[in-house]
């Protein structure tokens, strides 16, 4: 044997062939997590369709359930914190994205945003305020999802580096 690992045949000591399957199953986890992604944009999207027509596809809520509800807020105060979440969603990405943190929160806002339009819509305000929604939920989602694509095409091109200095180190050794 010599001293890289490899058998005097040319192939690949079982430790080696071992890390080289770890190696590959990351590269899998990184690659699948480019798409996984894009579903909290599909549930934006989908959301928002709905939204666009101030919810007709959904049944009317009745009048005890509004009551129960209590007085919806004033458009002005949604406003406000739609541009709050947005900016603080944005901020917090690009921290995250500098950091080089790999967390992706797309589903949760994808909820907030959907939230935003619920909001909208109890209030009658909806048909005036959708377009702020979908550019702002467009903006953050797509932000969360370059930062997600990004940090996987990095981590996925460190593992084939690594894939092929083993490559070239077996057929030195070889």
């Amino acid at each position: 044997m010599t001293q890289g690992g490899a058998h005097a045949t040319g192939r690949e000591s079982p430790g080696q062939n071992d890390l080289r399957l770890r190696i590959e199953a990351r590269i899998k986890r990184h690659e699948r997590a480019t798409g996984t992604g894009l579903w909290g944009m599909v549930l934006f999207l989908l959301i928002s369709f709905v939204a666009y027509s101030d919810f007709a596809i959904l049944p009317e809520l009745s009048d005890s359930f509004r009551l129960a509800l209590g007085a919806p807020p004033p458009a002005e105060l949604i406003s406000l914190a739609l541009v709050v979440y947005a900016f603080s969603g944005i901020v917090r990405t690009l921290a995250r994205m500098s950091n080089n943190v790999p967390s992706y929160l797309g589903l949760m806002h994808a909820a907030f945003f959907a939230a935003f339009y619920g909001f909208y819509h109890l209030s009658a305000a909806l048909p005036d305020n959708f377009w702020a929604v979908f550019f702002s939920g467009i903006s953050v989602l797509g932000l969360e999802n370059y930062s997600l694509w990004s940090y996987s095409n990095a981590a996925i091109r460190t593992e084939r580096a690594l894939l092929d200095s083993m490559q070239r180190r077996g057929d030195e050794e070889g």
